[in-house]
């Protein structure tokens, strides 16, 4: 009966309907201030081919919202924070043939907006993302691990 029970769960949570969970970070791009890292959390509810990201700035401020698995054909509205993040032409070059790609606006308890896109490393076989983020202020941020 233990062994049914081990079975049964090892089943359920190869199929995906248990929630996983990844950390990331916001990197601050021109800060004034020697800033750490922000940690945010990406969770991925694999049932239901979305995922929502929780983002808590160093002020205190928690940002959370959520997006579809489904990949998003790039437009060009954020191509020049790509750009002033991973160098001239980066967006051209890497995100408009990206594999996997979203946008998403985080919201906090006030309403305050931090716009997040980020897509797929380009040659990464473990799935890794990057990207950019913009919040209040048009503070600019480096998305990654």
């Amino acid at each position: 009966m233990h062994l049914r029970v081990l079975a049964v769960l090892a089943m359920v949570s190869c199929v995906g309907c248990l929630p996983v969970s990844a950390p990331f970070h916001l990197y601050p791009i021109h800060s004034t201030t020697q800033q750490s890292p922000v940690p945010c959390r990406l969770k991925i509810h694999f049932g239901w081919q979305s995922a929502t990201i929780t983002a808590t700035l160093p002020d205190g401020d928690v940002y959370s919202g959520s997006f579809t698995l489904n990949p998003a054909i790039p437009d060009r509205e954020l191509a020049s924070y790509w750009d002033e993040v991973f160098g001239a032409g980066y967006f051209n070059a890497k995100v408009l043939g990206s594999p996997r790609h979203f946008r998403t606006t985080l919201r906090d308890g006030q309403g305050a907006e931090l716009i997040l896109e980020m897509h797929q490393i380009p040659g990464d076989n473990r799935g890794g993302m990057e990207g950019v983020a913009i919040g209040a202020h048009q503070s600019l941020y480096k998305a990654g691990y």
